[in-house]
């Protein structure tokens, strides 16, 4: 569909007749502008989960490459992605630089004819991609079509986190860093000047008769509850503290959460090999869990 163009009729018939289906690669994201864009300045229809099917799903649930290019090279599918059309979306998402004779202060697009011309063609032939693809692949199980759908209206709906808490908490862990840093340089006689330099930390334990292969908190938990020199000792619980103290979580957070105090789309249905959930973004899988 084309600026200015009604939206087809078909959709309206996929929206309302009950044995109609629409399907996407990536059938979240299109819900998200469909949602969002299409339907508050369109009129588009809105397609509630149980009418939508995604090419994305049924790949990841067969073991096959999410991506829609990757998973259309692995089945030698006749119409593949187009690499170049991608690379002008990417320009044509993105605002261009001002020319020397445009205001430095407005914003400015690559919206000429010819590149939006050759955009519609990408589009189209996406389209014609993720149809063989639909056609190749097996669909869900009507139990996993459910789990899908119950997957997207939990990224639909998002997770609540308490803004000013996380807020405080970044304040209080950049603050923590240098003090941090400082000892560690102190213990290790300048030989490591931060708790981040794991290279140097990790020869500096080895000449202290500690020998790592790893200094992630399951590592040096482990390390922790053996006999140590008080200095290692101390290094280690630096390195443990400060690492669960670093703002780049906390960043992560901040940067992704809505207006309404909630993270959305942070779960990726069988991301795993295993079929289960993996983490976007903030990668909520990894949070810490209080232990009694």
């Amino acid at each position: 569909m084309d600026p200015g163009n009604p939206v087809p009729a078909e959709f309206f018939e996929a929206a309302t007749n009950p044995a109609w289906v629409v399907c996407a690669h990536g059938a979240h994201f299109e819900d998200a502008i469909e949602h969002h864009v299409l339907h508050s300045r369109f009129g588009w229809p809105v397609f509630p989960a149980e009418k939508q099917r995604c090419t994305q799903a049924m790949a990841l649930a067969l073991g096959l490459p999410a991506r829609l290019s990757t998973a259309a090279n692995a089945l030698e599918l006749g119409n593949r992605k187009d690499a170049t059309g991608e690379r002008l979306m990417h320009q044509t998402s993105k605002p261009r630089r001002a020319h020397k004779d445009e205001d430095p202060h407005q914003v400015y697009w690559f919206d000429d004819d010819d590149r939006l011309q050759r955009l519609y063609e990408y589009c189209q032939q996406d389209v014609e991609t993720e149809r063989e693809l639909y056609n190749r692949l097996l669909p869900l199980s009507a139990s996993e079509q459910i789990l899908w759908e119950l997957s997207s209206r939990i990224n639909q709906r998002g997770f609540y986190i308490d803004r000013s808490f996380a807020q405080a908490a970044r304040v209080i862990a950049e603050a923590a860093a240098p003090e941090i840093d400082t000892e560690i340089s102190e213990l290790t006689n300048g030989a490591v000047a931060g708790i981040n330099q794991i290279a140097r930390l990790q020869t500096w334990l080895q000449e202290h008769g500690c020998i790592v292969r790893s200094l992630d908190r399951r590592a040096i938990n482990k390390l922790l509850l053996t006999e140590l020199p008080s200095k290692v000792q101390r290094v280690l619980e630096l390195r443990l503290g400060g690492a669960q103290a670093a703002v780049k979580k906390i960043n992560a957070l901040l940067a992704r959460v809505d207006d309404d105090g909630r993270i959305r789309g942070a779960f990726r249905y069988h991301g795993a090999g295993t079929g289960r959930w993996a983490g976007e973004g903030v990668q909520p899988h990894k949070f810490k869990t209080p232990r009694c």
